[in-house]
Protein backbone atom coordinates (compact mmCIF):
# COMPACT_ATOMS: atom_id res chain seq x y z
CA UNK A 1 0.00 0.00 0.00
CA UNK A 2 1.56 3.16 -0.81
CA UNK A 3 1.92 5.80 1.06
CA UNK A 4 -1.31 8.30 -0.18
CA UNK A 5 -3.05 5.51 0.12
CA UNK A 6 -2.37 4.72 3.93
CA UNK A 7 -2.77 8.36 4.32
CA UNK A 8 -6.06 8.25 3.18
CA UNK A 9 -7.20 4.78 4.47
CA UNK A 10 -10.34 4.93 6.85
CA UNK A 11 -13.73 6.15 5.97
CA UNK A 12 -14.54 8.15 9.37
CA UNK A 13 -12.93 11.43 10.18
CA UNK A 14 -10.07 12.14 11.81
CA UNK A 15 -10.04 14.27 14.69
CA UNK A 16 -8.63 17.81 13.73
CA UNK A 17 -4.90 18.40 13.83
CA UNK A 18 -3.63 20.89 12.11
CA UNK A 19 -0.23 19.53 12.30
CA UNK A 20 0.70 15.44 11.15
CA UNK A 21 -0.42 13.12 13.46
CA UNK A 22 2.59 11.34 12.55
CA UNK A 23 4.94 12.32 15.22
CA UNK A 24 7.91 12.46 13.10
CA UNK A 25 6.65 14.77 10.39
CA UNK A 26 4.79 16.55 13.03
CA UNK A 27 8.50 17.54 14.76
CA UNK A 28 9.89 18.17 11.54
CA UNK A 29 7.21 20.72 10.44
CA UNK A 30 7.08 22.46 13.48
CA UNK A 31 11.09 22.74 13.26
CA UNK A 32 11.21 24.24 9.70
CA UNK A 33 8.57 26.68 10.53
CA UNK A 34 10.03 27.99 13.76
CA UNK A 35 13.44 28.25 12.07
CA UNK A 36 12.33 30.17 9.34
CA UNK A 37 10.22 32.04 11.79
CA UNK A 38 13.37 33.02 14.40
CA UNK A 39 15.41 33.45 10.96
CA UNK A 40 13.55 36.70 9.75
CA UNK A 41 15.06 39.57 12.12
CA UNK A 42 18.55 38.20 11.08
CA UNK A 43 17.83 38.12 7.38
CA UNK A 44 16.58 41.53 7.93
CA UNK A 45 19.72 42.48 9.86
CA UNK A 46 22.00 40.83 7.13
CA UNK A 47 20.02 43.20 4.55
CA UNK A 48 21.43 46.21 6.41
CA UNK A 49 25.12 45.17 5.93
CA UNK A 50 24.96 44.70 2.23
CA UNK A 51 26.49 47.47 0.38
CA UNK A 52 25.43 49.12 -3.09
CA UNK A 53 28.82 49.75 -3.95
CA UNK A 54 30.91 46.43 -3.11
CA UNK A 55 29.75 42.99 -4.13
CA UNK A 56 27.86 41.15 -1.37
CA UNK A 57 28.01 37.57 -1.86
CA UNK A 58 30.21 36.39 1.17
CA UNK A 59 27.54 37.98 3.68
CA UNK A 60 24.52 36.49 1.80
CA UNK A 61 26.10 33.05 1.06
CA UNK A 62 26.63 33.19 4.29
CA UNK A 63 23.42 33.42 5.47
CA UNK A 64 22.19 31.09 3.12
CA UNK A 65 24.04 28.46 4.15
CA UNK A 66 23.30 29.45 7.70
CA UNK A 67 19.74 28.96 6.47
CA UNK A 68 19.60 25.72 4.58
CA UNK A 69 22.08 23.81 6.83
CA UNK A 70 20.09 24.92 9.52
CA UNK A 71 16.32 23.68 8.64
CA UNK A 72 18.09 20.67 7.38
CA UNK A 73 20.45 19.41 9.91
CA UNK A 74 18.09 21.31 12.81
CA UNK A 75 15.98 18.52 12.41
CA UNK A 76 17.77 16.18 13.61
CA UNK A 77 18.18 17.62 16.84
CA UNK A 78 14.82 18.50 17.21
CA UNK A 79 13.14 15.20 16.06
CA UNK A 80 10.23 13.50 17.73
CA UNK A 81 11.09 11.10 20.80
CA UNK A 82 10.14 8.61 18.73
CA UNK A 83 12.72 8.85 16.28
CA UNK A 84 15.57 8.90 19.16
CA UNK A 85 18.09 6.29 18.46
CA UNK A 86 17.19 5.72 14.88
CA UNK A 87 19.49 6.76 11.76
CA UNK A 88 19.65 10.04 10.41
CA UNK A 89 18.62 9.42 7.39
CA UNK A 90 14.91 7.90 8.79
CA UNK A 91 14.16 11.05 10.39
CA UNK A 92 11.02 12.81 8.31
CA UNK A 93 12.96 16.00 9.07
CA UNK A 94 15.91 14.76 6.96
CA UNK A 95 14.20 12.97 4.24
CA UNK A 96 12.48 16.26 3.86
CA UNK A 97 15.21 18.23 3.13
CA UNK A 98 16.44 16.02 0.80
CA UNK A 99 13.63 16.48 -0.97
CA UNK A 100 13.83 20.20 -0.87
CA UNK A 101 17.57 20.33 -1.59
CA UNK A 102 16.15 18.61 -5.08
CA UNK A 103 13.01 20.35 -5.79
CA UNK A 104 14.18 23.75 -4.25
CA UNK A 105 17.72 23.98 -4.77
CA UNK A 106 17.97 22.25 -8.19
CA UNK A 107 14.34 23.77 -9.54
CA UNK A 108 15.69 26.85 -8.46
CA UNK A 109 18.72 26.29 -10.21
CA UNK A 110 17.42 25.22 -13.58
CA UNK A 111 13.91 27.26 -13.19
CA UNK A 112 14.58 31.01 -12.66
CA UNK A 113 14.74 31.60 -16.38
CA UNK A 114 10.81 32.87 -16.45
CA UNK A 115 12.08 35.70 -13.26
CA UNK A 116 13.25 37.77 -15.93
CA UNK A 117 11.81 36.66 -18.96
CA UNK A 118 7.65 36.47 -18.17
CA UNK A 119 7.92 38.46 -15.13
CA UNK A 120 10.31 40.80 -16.08
CA UNK A 121 11.27 40.65 -12.28
CA UNK A 122 14.85 42.13 -10.79
CA UNK A 123 17.48 41.31 -8.61
CA UNK A 124 19.69 44.03 -7.28
CA UNK A 125 21.91 42.07 -4.22
CA UNK A 126 24.90 42.85 -5.78
CA UNK A 127 26.18 39.28 -6.17
CA UNK A 128 28.71 38.27 -8.33
CA UNK A 129 28.39 34.72 -7.84
CA UNK A 130 25.01 33.67 -10.26
CA UNK A 131 24.78 30.45 -11.41
CA UNK A 132 22.20 30.06 -14.37
CA UNK A 133 21.56 33.24 -13.53
CA UNK A 134 20.65 32.86 -10.07
CA UNK A 135 22.27 34.53 -6.92
CA UNK A 136 24.10 31.48 -5.31
CA UNK A 137 22.92 32.91 -2.00
CA UNK A 138 18.96 32.18 -2.57
CA UNK A 139 19.77 28.33 -3.54
CA UNK A 140 20.47 26.97 -0.19
CA UNK A 141 18.30 29.73 1.26
CA UNK A 142 14.77 27.78 -0.24
CA UNK A 143 15.55 25.14 1.77
CA UNK A 144 14.49 26.74 4.84
CA UNK A 145 11.96 28.91 3.02
CA UNK A 146 10.23 26.03 0.84
CA UNK A 147 10.23 23.95 4.74
CA UNK A 148 8.07 26.67 5.86
CA UNK A 149 5.83 26.84 2.88
CA UNK A 150 5.37 22.89 3.39
CA UNK A 151 4.55 23.22 6.91
CA UNK A 152 1.88 26.19 5.96
CA UNK A 153 0.31 24.19 2.76
CA UNK A 154 0.31 21.41 4.83
CA UNK A 155 -1.93 23.02 7.46
CA UNK A 156 -3.79 24.44 5.52
CA UNK A 157 -4.86 21.91 3.17
CA UNK A 158 -5.71 19.47 6.69
CA UNK A 159 -7.81 22.33 7.93
CA UNK A 160 -9.71 22.39 4.43
CA UNK A 161 -9.59 18.56 3.97
CA UNK A 162 -10.81 17.77 7.81
CA UNK A 163 -14.00 20.71 7.51
CA UNK A 164 -14.33 18.86 3.79
CA UNK A 165 -14.49 15.19 5.47
CA UNK A 166 -17.92 16.57 7.30
CA UNK A 167 -20.37 17.25 4.29
CA UNK A 168 -18.43 14.75 1.84
CA UNK A 169 -20.08 14.83 -1.33
CA UNK A 170 -19.75 10.77 -2.23
CA UNK A 171 -20.28 11.11 -6.10
CA UNK A 172 -17.16 13.17 -6.52
CA UNK A 173 -13.96 11.55 -6.10
CA UNK A 174 -11.67 12.76 -3.47
CA UNK A 175 -8.90 13.42 -5.98
CA UNK A 176 -11.10 15.87 -7.69
CA UNK A 177 -11.71 17.52 -4.63
CA UNK A 178 -8.08 17.60 -3.82
CA UNK A 179 -7.54 19.27 -7.25
CA UNK A 180 -9.50 22.16 -6.00
CA UNK A 181 -8.07 22.09 -3.44
CA UNK A 182 -4.67 22.44 -4.47
CA UNK A 183 -5.12 25.18 -6.60
CA UNK A 184 -6.23 27.67 -4.50
CA UNK A 185 -3.17 26.93 -1.87
CA UNK A 186 -0.84 27.54 -4.66
CA UNK A 187 -1.55 30.56 -5.73
CA UNK A 188 -1.50 32.12 -2.09
CA UNK A 189 1.89 31.85 -1.92
CA UNK A 190 3.32 33.63 -4.42
CA UNK A 191 1.12 36.49 -3.74
CA UNK A 192 1.91 36.41 -0.03
CA UNK A 193 5.78 36.21 -1.02
CA UNK A 194 5.23 39.49 -3.28
CA UNK A 195 4.02 41.41 -0.93
CA UNK A 196 6.53 41.00 1.74
CA UNK A 197 9.61 40.53 -0.08
CA UNK A 198 9.13 43.48 -3.05
CA UNK A 199 11.66 45.95 -2.53
CA UNK A 200 14.68 48.56 -4.21
CA UNK A 201 16.17 45.43 -4.53
CA UNK A 202 13.56 42.67 -5.55
CA UNK A 203 11.05 43.91 -7.64
CA UNK A 204 9.08 43.51 -11.08
CA UNK A 205 8.71 46.06 -14.20
CA UNK A 206 4.61 46.05 -14.20
CA UNK A 207 1.30 44.61 -12.28
CA UNK A 208 0.49 41.88 -14.93
CA UNK A 209 4.05 40.17 -13.79
CA UNK A 210 3.65 41.04 -10.31
CA UNK A 211 0.39 39.88 -9.51
CA UNK A 212 -1.14 37.95 -12.01
CA UNK A 213 1.67 35.68 -14.48
CA UNK A 214 3.30 35.59 -10.72
CA UNK A 215 0.70 33.17 -9.73
CA UNK A 216 0.80 31.32 -12.62
CA UNK A 217 4.61 30.93 -12.56
CA UNK A 218 5.25 30.42 -8.89
CA UNK A 219 2.03 28.85 -8.33
CA UNK A 220 3.49 25.96 -10.18
CA UNK A 221 6.26 25.30 -7.88
CA UNK A 222 3.49 24.86 -5.53
CA UNK A 223 1.00 23.08 -7.38
CA UNK A 224 3.53 20.38 -8.03
CA UNK A 225 4.65 20.04 -4.63
CA UNK A 226 1.73 19.68 -2.06
CA UNK A 227 0.61 16.16 -3.01
CA UNK A 228 3.76 15.54 -1.33
CA UNK A 229 4.03 17.99 1.36
CA UNK A 230 0.54 16.72 2.40
CA UNK A 231 0.24 13.26 1.95
CA UNK A 232 4.11 11.45 2.52
CA UNK A 233 4.28 9.71 5.85
CA UNK A 234 1.27 11.88 7.20
CA UNK A 235 -0.22 9.35 10.05
CA UNK A 236 1.56 7.45 12.10
CA UNK A 237 0.46 3.93 10.46
CA UNK A 238 1.58 5.53 7.13
CA UNK A 239 4.38 3.21 4.85
CA UNK A 240 7.66 4.87 5.51
CA UNK A 241 9.39 6.21 2.62
CA UNK A 242 13.22 5.70 2.21
CA UNK A 243 14.90 8.65 1.60
CA UNK A 244 16.08 8.39 -1.76
CA UNK A 245 12.32 8.48 -2.18
CA UNK A 246 12.20 11.89 -1.09
CA UNK A 247 15.18 12.02 -3.74
CA UNK A 248 13.00 10.94 -6.75
CA UNK A 249 10.13 12.54 -5.84
CA UNK A 250 12.25 15.77 -6.17
CA UNK A 251 13.76 15.00 -8.92
CA UNK A 252 9.57 14.10 -10.69
CA UNK A 253 8.38 17.46 -9.25
CA UNK A 254 11.19 19.55 -10.59
CA UNK A 255 10.24 17.63 -14.28
CA UNK A 256 6.63 18.59 -13.32
CA UNK A 257 7.26 22.14 -12.41
CA UNK A 258 9.58 22.99 -15.47
CA UNK A 259 6.40 21.61 -17.96
CA UNK A 260 4.10 23.70 -16.54
CA UNK A 261 6.27 26.77 -16.53
CA UNK A 262 7.09 26.24 -20.02
CA UNK A 263 3.40 26.23 -20.47
CA UNK A 264 2.41 29.43 -18.93
CA UNK A 265 5.68 31.12 -20.71
CA UNK A 266 4.76 29.99 -24.18
CA UNK A 267 1.34 29.49 -23.99
CA UNK A 268 -0.31 31.72 -21.54
CA UNK A 269 2.16 34.68 -21.23
CA UNK A 270 2.46 35.82 -24.84
CA UNK A 271 -1.00 37.21 -24.55
CA UNK A 272 -0.52 39.55 -21.34
CA UNK A 273 3.21 40.57 -21.92
CA UNK A 274 6.21 40.38 -23.77
CA UNK A 275 8.54 36.94 -23.34
CA UNK A 276 11.78 38.26 -22.83
CA UNK A 277 13.87 35.19 -23.90
CA UNK A 278 17.47 34.96 -22.60
CA UNK A 279 16.69 38.27 -20.49
CA UNK A 280 19.10 38.21 -16.58
CA UNK A 281 18.19 41.26 -14.91
CA UNK A 282 20.65 41.57 -12.29
CA UNK A 283 21.79 44.17 -10.66
CA UNK A 284 20.78 46.63 -13.75
CA UNK A 285 19.77 50.21 -12.12
CA UNK A 286 18.39 52.00 -14.29
CA UNK A 287 15.44 54.60 -14.39
CA UNK A 288 13.91 52.63 -17.12
CA UNK A 289 12.97 49.78 -14.86
CA UNK A 290 11.47 49.35 -11.15
CA UNK A 291 14.90 49.32 -9.57
CA UNK A 292 15.47 53.23 -10.82
CA UNK A 293 19.03 54.92 -10.16
CA UNK A 294 21.88 53.00 -8.16
CA UNK A 295 21.48 54.72 -4.70
CA UNK A 296 25.00 56.28 -3.91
Amino acid sequence: MSSIESADAGASPRPFSILSTNPGKRAAERWYFLFFVVSIPFQRWAKTLLSFSEPNDHILVTQGVLMGAGAWLGSLIFRAKEDRGKPFYEVYGFKLGCFLFVFACIGGYLGTDPWYEVLHGHFAFGTELNPNGVPLYMLPTTISVFGAYATILGCLFRMIWWAYEKVRISVIPDWVIKALVYLPLAALMPLVETVSLTSNRYCFDNPIGQWFLNVFIYGSWHLAAIPFYTHLEETPNAERTHWLGFVIRGFAVVGILMFLMQIVTDVIAPHYTEVHHGAINLDDWSPDNCLGLKPE
